[in-house]
C-alpha cells in the first residue's frame, strides 16, 4: 500500500470539494474544522516548500509535510519532528530547514 502524506492544508482542500459533493460525515467535519483552524500554509506554496525540503537528505515526504504543518521557528521545534524515529538532523540540517520554512531559503 502506497501511502501518501499530506498537510493539513491539502487535507483541508480535499474535504472542502468533497463536502460540495455530498455530505461529509462526523469524522470529515471534525477533520475539516481542525484543518481549517491549523493550517499555516496556503496551497500555493506548499509544493514548493515540499520540494525544497525533500532536497534534503534526512526529509521524505512524511517529514515535509509534518514540517509544513508545524512550522517550527527554533531549532528545538525542528528537533522534536525527528525524535520518534530516533533521527538526529545536523545543525546544517536544521539550519537549511528553517530557512526554507521562514522564506530565508530562496
Amino acid at each position: 500500500m502506497n501511502r501518501k502524506y499530506l498537510t493539513l492544508e491539502e487535507v483541508r482542500e480535499i474535504l472542502e470539494k468533497i463536502s460540495k459533493e455530498r455530505e461529509l460525515n462526523n469524522l470529515q467535519k471534525n477533520v475539516l474544522r481542525h484543518a481549517q483552524e491549523f493550517s499555516k500554509v496556503k496551497q500555493k506554496d506548499i509544493k514548493r516548500l515540499k520540494e525544497k525540503l525533500m532536497k534534503i537528505e534526512i526529509i521524505n515526504e512524511k517529514y515535509a509535510a509534518k514540517l509544513i504543518d508545524l512550522m517550527p521557528k527554533t531549532p528545538d521545534e525542528v528537533r522534536v519532528v525527528f525524535l520518534k524515529d530516533k533521527i538526529i538532523p545536523t545543525p546544517d540540517d536544521i539550519q537549511k530547514i528553517l530557512e526554507i520554512l521562514h522564506g530565508k531559503g530562496e
